[in-house]
């Protein structure tokens, strides 16, 4: 066969020259590294995207689930439902701003209230610029979404 080489014959031209052998069996072994590399190096990417993508995902979560949790928690002290919705919100926003790039302008804060407890919910937007907003990694929902209730005191 042409083209072909058999373990004899690259024994045979080893023994013969084995200067030009070692060179061409180098020249495979760099050959095939470079084949390898470019099978493992997008997978290997495509992993380290979807850690940080995903990491800054369940980063924005916690900080929404806890904006909710401080607006409900801060709400039980309102006099009534205006002063409580005024409260909420004012937590909610500065929980967001000390977690970080979250700016209150891109969330939207529902409250509702019965006689035994309140229920606040955050609806965070994620910025268009943001890393989240990549096509490589698929992420569950461009807006984040937390409630929290708390029970309103007993008089």
């Amino acid at each position: 066969m042409i083209g072909r080489m058999t373990a004899q014959t690259f024994f045979t031209r080893l023994a013969r020259k084995p200067a030009s052998a070692g060179l061409n069996l180098m020249r495979s072994e760099r050959g095939a590294a470079m084949i390898e590399m470019a099978i493992v190096l997008p997978l290997f990417i495509a992993l380290l995207m979807g850690i940080l993508v995903y990491g800054q995902y369940f980063l924005l979560a916690h900080s929404v689930q806890q904006a909710a949790n401080d607006g409900a928690r801060a709400a039980i002290v309102g006099l009534d439902a205006t002063d409580r919705r005024a409260i909420a919100t004012r937590a909610i926003d500065r929980s967001l701003r000390g977690a970080g790039r979250l700016t209150p302008d891109v969330r939207t804060v529902t409250i509702s209230e019965t006689t035994e407890a309140i229920t606040v919910g955050v609806a965070y937007t994620v910025p268009a610029d943001s890393f989240l907003r990549t096509t490589i990694i698929p992420v569950p929902s461009n807006i984040i979404r937390a409630n929290a209730t708390f029970e309103l005191p007993v008089e």
